[in-house]
């Protein structure tokens, strides 16, 4: 209601597995039916794509611009802009446009202006961006979490600037809301990032709140880390000194993975999240090499970056390095706050995490107190599983 009723400026705030998509199509189709311009934009054509699917389904004009070849995922019902189109000069009825903001600036958008503009993923989106399409309208709503991954830049000192979401919630609390209920994980794995990132006020509903993790099978080994008992499973990594690749570490990984398949668990459930591409690639051919099991079902393998916004019924986050001196020296990235948000709210019902376990001494000498406090973050949620000892 604050968002369709906004006079300029609303902002949504959607933790994971809220429903921020299914939240745009009903802000957009009352929007539409008012009979107003929409302009739906983000950061990438993968991001409006699957925002554009949602809007098509309540039964709204939607029209993509964009190249051919960025309509992947695309439904059928939702039109290609072609030129000499005139949605603009249509009495009265209103649509949504979606594209990325580079194509304001495009001949074929040249004309056309619009009464709001929505941005999702909004949390990834530049301030430069976000001016861009903000030129097109007098009303903006933006939806995101600045919580999750920031906007992806080349130089650490400016992303604190950066982002145009966490500047507009921060300084328009009274235009801001946030989507309390997540309808993906269960009570006990949204426990720890509601206190630690949403104030406590991330609370599980609907039917995966009370699911437990159970599969068809006793597992032969693993029993302890595959039980339905311990919701969130944290396994010390088997290597010592591992840096951005730990093939003991990918084969304890891959090793689960069979067992629970064995178990009666589908590949298509299972997930793996890792900080590293080169680790990513390791896991892939090991699990390449025991493909037997896992028949032609895929298993999703990626860093967090490419998993934001994805869900599974069990995941496994592989942190690979165990090498102090490393971790040291990459330690804005490994234990950056948003990152570890994303990958330990992927899972429905089960969350197994492989990594290494940090001392309380660990740069002490460090004067960075949100460094640090990231570091006890993260102590905090090892401390907070079942550790599984072999």
């Amino acid at each position: 209601g604050k968002a369709v009723s906004a006079k300029y400026l609303a902002c949504i705030q959607g933790p994971p597995g809220t429903g921020k998509t299914k939240v745009i199509s009903l802000i957009t189709k009352l929007l539409v039916e008012q009979g107003q311009r929409v302009f739906m934009t983000s950061h990438t054509h993968m991001a409006i794509n699957n925002a554009l699917n949602k809007i098509a389904g309540e039964n709204v004009p939607v029209i993509k611009v964009g190249a051919r070849g960025c309509t992947k995922g695309l439904d059928k019902s939702v039109k290609h802009f072609e030129y000499g189109d005139d949605w603009e000069n249509k009495p009265d009825s209103g649509y949504v446009i979606g594209a990325t903001p580079f194509a304001t600036c495009s001949a074929r958008l040249e004309q056309y202006d619009f009464d709001t503009v929505i941005f999702d993923e909004a949390s990834q989106i530049t301030l430069p961006l976000a001016i861009m399409a903000m030129r097109k309208a007098k009303r903006f709503i933006f939806v995101g979490d600045h919580k999750q991954l920031p906007p992806v830049v080349l130089s650490a000192s400016v992303l604190d600037d950066c982002s145009i979401f966490s500047r507009m919630i921060s300084g328009n609390p009274n235009v801001s809301v946030m989507l309390s209920q997540t309808y993906r994980m269960c009570h006990a794995l949204s426990s720890w990032p509601s206190q630690i990132y949403y104030s406590g006020r991330l609370v599980s509903a609907g039917p995966n709140a009370t699911r437990t993790f159970n599969l068809p099978n006793q597992p032969q080994k693993y029993a302890e880390v595959l039980s339905a008992e311990s919701p969130f499973v944290f396994i010390k990594s088997p290597a010592i000194n591992a840096r951005n690749v730990n093939r003991l570490e990918a084969e304890l990984v891959v090793d689960l993975i069979e067992t629970a398949i064995e178990s009666g668990l589908s590949a298509s459930d299972i997930g793996v999240v890792t900080p590293f591409r080169s680790h990513a690639k390791a896991l892939k051919s090991r699990l390449a090499y025991r493909k037997g099991i896992f028949s032609s079902e895929t298993i999703v393998t990626d860093t967090v970056e490419r998993m934001q916004g994805q869900e599974r019924e069990m995941i496994i986050i592989s942190l690979c390095s165990t090498d102090p001196q490393y971790i040291s020296a990459i330690a804005e990235f490994f234990f950056q706050a948003e990152r570890l948000n994303v990958a330990i709210t992927r899972p429905q019902t089960k969350l197994i995490l492989v990594g290494p376990e940090i001392s309380s001494s660990f740069l002490q000498e460090s004067n960075d107190e949100s460094l640090l406090k990231r570091v006890e973050e993260y102590r905090s949620l090892i401390n907070s599983g079942y550790k599984y000892n072999k």
